[in-house]
């Protein structure tokens, strides 16, 4: 399998890696990314670098971590900060479940008023479009579309394959 097939890469950005790679106590000296016990560097450039596969390869070995796929989830927790947008709502079909990060974790759905405002539904909670309050509040919280269990599935995607 490559490494672009995984849930996990989609939406995988170097900036994501950057960050990451400074978590974990790594730094920039002369253009590559350096470990922490200085034994290893990571390309870093114009042209990419970070998002190549075999650097994510060496990542996951040089970091210790059980495999690529662990090290994505690490990188890429997959969720996306404010409302997704309603190509994306729509996309992701009947269901509209989608998981929402605010302060704690929620499984909510999206839909439509008869004043085509989109309203949030989390348990017994009504977040609508139409309140300033609430949008603020919806714009805080992370999102990524979820199946009806609760487990993460890709994010809606237009004909070229970009998330909408």
């Amino acid at each position: 399998m490559r490494i672009d097939e995984l849930d996990e890469h989609q939406g995988l950005e170097a900036q994501m890696v950057r960050d990451w790679l400074t978590s974990k106590g790594c730094y920039r000296q002369d253009g590559p990314w350096r470990h922490p016990t200085e034994k290893y560097s990571y390309t870093d450039g114009e042209y990419g670098g970070l998002l190549w596969e075999d650097t994510l390869f060496k990542l996951r070995v040089d970091f210790e971590l059980a495999s690529v796929q662990a090290l994505l989830r690490e990188i890429n927790p997959r969720m996306r900060k404010g409302m997704p947008s309603r190509s994306a709502l729509e996309a992701h079909g009947e269901s509209r479940d989608w998981l929402s990060m605010g302060y704690v974790l929620h499984a909510v759905r999206f839909c439509w008023t008869v004043n085509d405002h989109v309203q949030m539904v989390a348990g017994t909670d009504v977040f609508s479009t139409e309140r300033a309050e609430d949008v603020e509040m919806i714009q805080r919280c992370s999102f990524w579309p979820c199946d009806r269990y609760g487990n993460k599935v890709r994010w809606p995607t237009d004909a070229n394959g970009a998330m909408l």
